[in-house]
Order: structure tokens, then C-alpha cells, then sequence
């Protein structure tokens, strides 16, 4: 089911945000990757709201029932920093693009003196609830409205590629056998979004908490891969195997809700 109706235009749809960088927006590597995904996350589903005509980023399906924009793939990476951010002026500007006829991305660059500090490139599904509710049964879904939106350029396509393939062969496993290196049930006032679902960073956060459950001095992180390929209801746990570098996440089932690639440089 194709999730909206596409129609090319030359012309991006893209926002600009000039903000100071303070305590929220920062760890003690620099930019806090939470941060950035909550607030790119939000300035995707805005975008989208702005290419369907909305002024607010709240979705329905022709049938009245809501529909979310839920990530199939995230890609973020830090560059070399060369002055301390604390109090800096930062810049962010995103844009929104046509992926395909279900998929829509957008790309974010955040900005310091003129010079780009993080980039992250993000693709969503419109998605719903079935009647019961249950986050293990998430269903494609269509919403109202046509988006304008220029072509995806070859990062979005390539992140893509990377996010289909790995859904394929992960689709031919029924369960992950691999040694659990960390396990831990998210909590819902902290993990979960508004519509109940586990919230797209804390997959970002889970890995980077199993990396320090390993090691009292993890490396910082330069970048970090995740295809997120299912969720978990509230109460549910969450399960990491792999080596840090690539981790998968499954539920109790042993079925998959993400893949993790992690890019770090020892310190």
C-alpha cells in the first residue's frame, strides 16, 4: 500500500533552527546523541506535517484511526571537534525527501561557526496499531493528503539499500541464537513515546548502555547505524548479542527489533 501520493517538486521542504548550545544539548563528548535524535525526530514528523499541509505533526488513516511515522532506519555520524560547544551558537537544517512510494527521509546537518558537527540521515513508514494494540503487531498504513517532495539523493538511497537488505536477512531467521552480552525492560515513563511504542533514541541508548556494561571506559561514539525492525509492548524486555561494533536487540521471543552498527574511536 503506497503510503502517500508522490508528486516530484524542485523545490525541498526544509527547516532552519538556530538554538545555543547548553546542557540539554550536550554530554561530555560534545553533542548529545539523544538529544539530536529526539529533536531531528521531531523536526522529521514536523516536515512531513508541512508537506501534507498540517500544522500539526498528528496523522490519520482514512479510516480516522491514527498513524504514526516510525522509523525504519536512522544513520548518524559526529565530526572532529576543534573548539569546546558549550554556550556555541549551533545551526540545524533539515530537509524531507521522497525515498519511495512508503518511505520518506530526511537529512539534518547541525552546524557550529560554519562547520558541520553531526549529520543524520533519517526514513520512516507511516504505520498504525491494530485493534489490540499490541507494539509486536505494527501494520503498514496509509494517511489523507499527497506530499510534494523532491527525490531522495544517494545517502538517503544508499541507507535505504542497507536497512531492506538487512530486514531480508533477518527475516529468514525465526529467532536470534546468539549469547545475550546484556539484557535490561525499558521503562515507560522514560522509554516509550506518547502513542506507546519504545521510543526510537532508546534503541540508540540501550546499545550505548550494553557498550558500558562491558567496559568502564567505552569508546566515544563517532557514529551509529540502527534499522529498527520491531518494538516491544511496556513490561517487555529488551536483549542485547553481538560484539559492540554490530549488536542486534531482540524481545523475549527471541524475535528482532533492531540492528546496531556503532563507529567509535579508542580514546
Amino acid at each position: 500500500m503506497a503510503v502517500v501520493a508522490f508528486a516530484t517538486r524542485q523545490a525541498p521542504v526544509d527547516d532552519a533552527v538556530r538554538l545555543p548550545l547548553g546542557m540539554a544539548q550536550l554530554s561530555p563528548t560534545g553533542l548529545s546523541e539523544q538529544w539530536l535524535l529526539r529533536f531531528c525526530g521531531d523536526q522529521h514528523w514536523a516536515l512531513i506535517a508541512k508537506a501534507l499541509g498540517q500544522r500539526e505533526a498528528v496523522f490519520q488513516a482514512v479510516d480516522g484511526r491514527p498513524v504514526y511515522a516510525a522509523f525504519c532506519a536512522t544513520s548518524l555520524r559526529f565530526h572532529a571537534l576543534s573548539q569546546p560547544l558549550l554556550g556555541q551558537g549551533a545551526q540545524i537544517l533539515s530537509s524531507l525527501f521522497a525515498v519511495s512510494d512508503t518511505r520518506t527521509g530526511s537529512t539534518h546537518q547541525v552546524m557550529v561557526a560554519g562547520k558541520i558537527i553531526a549529520e543524520l540521515s533519517m526514513i520512516s513508514s507511516f504505520v498504525s496499531h491494530d485493534a489490540r494494540r499490541s507494539n509486536t503487531r505494527i501494520f503498514r498504513n496509509s494517511v489523507l493528503g499527497d506530499m510534494h517532495l523532491p527525490p531522495a539523493g544517494d545517502g538517503l538511497m544508499r541507507l535505504d539499500r542497507q536497512a531492506r537488505e538487512t530486514a531480508r536477512r533477518f527475516r529468514k531467521v525465526a529467532a536470534i541464537d546468539a549469547p545475550v552480552l546484556y539484557s535490561e525492560r525499558p521503562v515507560p515513563a522514560l522509554d516509550f513515546n506518547a502513542v506507546g511504542l519504545l521510543y526510537f533514541p532508546t534503541f540508540s541508548r540501550i546499545a550505548e548502555t550494553a557498550a558500558y556494561a562491558r567496559s568502564a571506559r567505552p569508546d566515544p561514539v563517532l557514529g551509529r547505524d540502527v534499522v529498527y525492525l520491531g518494538n516491544i509492548n511496556q513490561g517487555d524486555t529488551v536483549h542485547v548479542s553481538g560484539d559492540g561494533a554490530l549488536s542486534v536487540m531482540t524481545r523475549g521471543d527471541g524475535s528482532l527489533i533492531a540492528a546496531v552498527q556503532t563507529l567509535s574511536v579508542s580514546v
